[in-house]
C-alpha cells in the first residue's frame, strides 16, 4: 500500500473543520532534510503538501492552498504525526481579550539620515542580502522626494518577492517613520 492511501485510510475521519484553522506549521528539520535531499520516502501530494508549510500560513490557508491535492486535511494530519510538520502558533479556541488602547506619546520627526537608516535596515530584515542594492539606494537619497522614490521601488521589490501583504508592512513600518519634510 501507498503511504499516501495508508494515510487516506487512516486519517479518512479527519476533516477541515475538525482541524484549528488558526493554527500556523513549520517544517521540522526532519521536514527541511525531506524536501532538500529527497530523504524520508515522502513523495507525491505528501511532499507537495509539507513544501507548502512555510511557518507563516495558517491551516486555513493551507487547506485552501492544497485543494487541488483533494482532502489535504489527513495530509497534514499524518504530516504532523510523522515528525514532519509542528505547530508554531498555539490554537486558540476563544479570542483574546481586546488590547487596552494606549495613548500616543508624541512622536519626534525623525530626521533624512534617520529614516533613510531606519528604511533601509527594515528592508535587510525583510529581504535579507538581496535588498543590498536597495538599501544603497535608499541611503544615496539627498532629499524626502529621492528618499519616497526609492522606498516606492523597494516596495514593489517587496511586493513581487514577499507578496503584498509583507510589502504593506514593509511600507507601513517606513511610512510611520518618514522624515519630516
Amino acid at each position: 500500500m501507498r503511504s499516501e492511501d495508508w494515510t487516506r485510510t487512516v486519517f479518512a475521519d479527519r476533516r477541515p473543520q475538525d482541524l484549528n484553522q488558526d493554527t500556523i506549521y513549520r517544517k521540522t528539520a526532519k521536514g527541511a532534510e525531506a524536501i532538500a535531499a529527497r530523504l524520508h520516502g515522502l513523495v507525491g501530494k505528501s511532499r507537495s503538501m509539507l513544501i507548502l508549510v512555510d511557518g507563516k500560513r495558517n491551516t486555513a490557508e493551507l487547506l485552501a492552498l492544497g485543494k487541488g491535492f483533494g482532502d489535504v486535511a489527513p495530509l497534514l494530519a499524518q504530516l504532523a504525526a510523522d515528525g514532519f510538520i509542528e505547530a508554531i502558533a498555539p490554537a486558540t479556541t476563544t479570542a483574546p481579550a481586546p488590547p487596552a488602547t494606549p495613548v500616543a506619546a508624541p512622536r519626534r520627526s525623525l530626521t533624512l539620515e534617520e529614516a533613510k537608516s531606519y528604511a533601509a535596515h527594515r528592508l535587510m530584515e525583510v529581504l535579507g542580502p538581496t535588498s543590498e542594492p536597495l538599501c544603497l539606494r535608499i541611503e544615496a537619497a539627498r532629499n524626502v522626494d529621492e528618499f519616497v522614490d526609492a522606498v516606492k521601488r523597494a516596495y514593489a521589490v517587496v511586493r513581487d518577492i514577499r507578496g503584498a501583504s509583507e510589502a504593506e508592512r514593509f511600507g507601513s513600518a517606513v511610512e510611520a517613520n518618514l522624515p519630516a519634510p
